[in-house]
């Protein structure tokens, strides 16, 4: 994919609010990415924005007022700014779908958690004045890798600690929880996808790397399970720091609670 144009008159600001958990966090990054390969850069500024993104949640209570509220708010904004294009992405989107654009008719767009990779794409329609519902989850084969290469290959400097996501999605189905619903099953990045980008993190100056997933010990891919994974990751020059969130008590076995001991980088701490 190309490099992004520095040409003043192509390039546009996007501006992104992002709720909930780490895992949203590591979304929106990955967002910001994908735009700026489409002329797109980041604003803190509502106002001098020419692309807004609610990433949301669903996990946190009164999650959808929160949208809502924020969706009232935009509304005013477009008033006076037109062509201002709105989206709405994460777990409330996933769950309302078209909902959102029968509530808003500010909103532009609408799209779930397999498809923020499909930005581009979305773009392109909404600019010809298309709505946009894109909620549709894809095969497992094809969100195994669910973060493009190009996503990360020219990966920014982050700073001493980065978020890393291993595995998305969960087959727990537990009685008080949403996320089967929002994120789907349980899906591993392959091993060597997962390597490649800590690789460029730390070269990039990071030095301490923290797994996400929403069962993030349950990893397995490619005959790899969660404690290799870690055994590969600590052998990473300039790895200083390892963590994981958050991980689910069936899958905690001896042989990870060995690895605390054993690998270097991992640090002597556990998040339940």
């Amino acid at each position: 994919m190309e490099e992004a144009s520095q040409n003043t008159e192509t390039v546009k600001k996007v501006f992104i609010q992002t709720y909930g958990c780490q895992m949203n966090e590591y979304d929106t990054e990955k967002m910001f990415e994908v735009l700026k390969h489409q002329n797109y850069f980041q604003t803190d500024s509502r106002e001098d924005a020419d692309l807004i993104i609610l990433n949301t949640c669903s996990i946190r209570e009164k999650a959808e007022n929160k949208v809502y509220s924020e969706l009232g708010r935009l509304r005013k904004l477009k008033s006076v700014k037109p062509e201002l294009k709105i989206g709405v992405g994460g777990c409330v989107a996933q769950q309302e779908g078209k909902v959102i654009l029968r509530r808003e008719a500010s909103v532009d767009f609408v799209f779930g958690t397999d498809n923020l990779f499909e930005l581009p794409e979305m773009l392109k329609k909404v600019s010809r004045g298309q709505e946009i519902i894109q909620t549709k989850r894809h095969a497992r084969q094809k969100v195994r890798n669910f973060i493009p290469e190009y996503a990360f290959q020219q990966t920014q400097h982050h700073g001493i600690k980065a978020h890393l996501a291993i595995t998305k999605g969960c087959n727990n189905h537990c009685s008080f929880c949403v996320v089967p619903f929002t994120r789907g099953i349980e899906v591993s990045r392959e091993p060597e996808n997962i390597l490649a980008e800590a690789q460029r993190l730390t070269s990039a100056g990071t030095r301490e790397i923290c797994l996400l997933g929403q069962n993030v010990n349950s990893y397995k891919a490619n005959g790899v399970d969660f404690v290799e994974l870690l055994h590969r990751l600590d052998e990473l020059e300039n790895l200083q720091r390892l963590r994981f969130i958050s991980p689910h008590p069936k899958d905690f076995h001896e042989e990870l609670a060995d690895a605390f001991v054993t690998l270097p980088s991992l640090c002597e701490q556990m998040h339940l």
